[in-house]
């Protein structure tokens, strides 16, 4: 069945219900656990059996001057709301307007995850940005590997000439704490169009956690600082990116992470971050009050609001069909389209869906992990792509 229009939809939704009534899968929370878990395999990224992080070739001569116009952002839409960049300057302790936080020119709320790994050749950003852009992407998550910095310059110039936002994650193997100078790594890619930093990644995993039970103490002790140096640099940091379900239960590992960040009286570090979502479909209709996956971030807002009063933005740094998901190409494509068509909906804070990843092999990635959830493969593309494309 073709899936190049939204009208489509209304066809496949009741095979889809069918389908979930079928399966069973009717759990309230994705568990992920150590063995088996699509939560954990991706928290292996970049990490080949080998163990060694992947690192492609750097691209020649990214450091050379651009002429290319710099990313639009869209101002900021409060009634007496300052632009965004005066704003991020600004020192006082209240919170950032969400309405004030960067934003692609053109806002439609869908990303992707950049290839899973820690460097591109020009030949494959060339390629895969120009895919992107066909799809009318405007959110973009990248991997970092740690402080270094150059690597990713050509990657993000041209993220930034299409007018897609990069966010950029601060990858270390296994949740090691970072090391190096992050402020001159914020301060070199905030001139080159980056303003969001994710720091750590699903940190109630025992894996992020170097084989050690997740502990929130620990991961604070590693955040504030981090999340400090990027806010000195003029970033905005990235918090949490829970694993869903987890080894510590994402849900609670928020709430206790607020909690002591109250605690600490490090609260205010939050005025000008953001947090960082992973919510992976569930093998159900997007608008199923069972599709827990996708609409977890609205779970997540419940408990922040709860202990802020207020929300904080939310960019998706993973989602689209987890690894265990029984559903053909087809309905898979469906379900991405619908999860997509939900961003015009979406609530102020959430800024982005970001759909795990555009391309594995195709694009140097090594573990096959991760073939099957690739939008380009090196024998076959994705229907969703063809969907995202004519999508008027």
């Amino acid at each position: 069945m073709p899936v190049t229009s939204p009208g489509t939809l209304s066809t496949t939704l009741p095979a889809l219900r069918q389908w979930a009534e079928v399966s069973g899968r009717l759990a309230t929370t994705v568990r992920s656990p150590l063995r088996n878990s699509f939560a954990h395999s991706l928290a292996r990224v970049s990490t080949p059996t080998s163990g060694t992080p992947e690192l492609g070739a750097p691209p020649q001569g990214v450091l050379s001057p651009t002429t290319a116009a710099p990313l639009s952002i869209a101002a900021p839409t409060g009634s007496a709301a300052a632009p965004a960049a005066a704003a991020l300057r600004a020192s006082d302790s209240t919170p950032l307007p969400i309405e004030d936080f960067p934003r692609p020119a053109g806002d439609n709320g869908w990303g992707f995850h950049w290839i899973p790994t820690l460097s591109s050749s020009p030949e494959v950003v060339d390629r895969f940005v120009e895919e992107a852009a066909a799809m009318k992407m405007r959110w973009a998550v990248i991997l970092n590997d740690g402080t270094q910095v150059g690597s990713n310059d050509y990657l993000v110039r041209r993220l930034v000439e299409k007018g897609i936002m990069p966010v950029m994650r601060v990858y270390t193997h296994e949740g090691r704490p970072i090391q190096g100078d992050l402020e001159r790594l914020v301060r070199h890619y905030r001139q080159l169009g980056v303003h969001y930093y994710q720091l750590y990644n699903e940190p109630n995993l025992r894996h992020e956690n170097v084989g050690a039970y997740p502990d929130v103490d620990r991961y604070l002790d590693r955040w504030i600082p981090a999340a400090k140096a990027v806010l000195r640099a003029g970033g905005l940091p990235g918090f949490g990116a829970l694993a869903p379900g987890g080894d510590f239960d994402d849900l609670a590992f928020l709430q206790e992470s607020l909690k002591r960040l109250k605690e600490r009286g490090e609260v205010s570090v939050l005025d000008r971050a953001w947090l960082a979502v992973h919510n992976y479909l569930m093998d159900r209709p997007v608008d199923d009050p069972e599709q827990l996956g996708f609409r977890r971030y609205q779970r997540y807002d419940a408990i922040v609001r709860q202990a802020l009063g207020r929300s904080l933005p939310m960019i998706s740094t993973e989602g689209g069909v987890h690894l265990d998901s029984r559903l053909d190409e087809r309905q898979q494509a469906e379900l991405l389209r619908a999860a997509y068509k939900a961003m015009e909906g979406r609530e102020p804070h959430y800024f982005a869906y970001s759909v795990w990843t555009i391309a594995n092999e195709a694009g140097g990635g090594h573990d096959r992990t991760y073939s099957r959830q690739a939008l380009f493969r090196p024998d076959s593309t994705h229907p969703i792509v063809e969907t995202l494309r004519r999508w008027a």
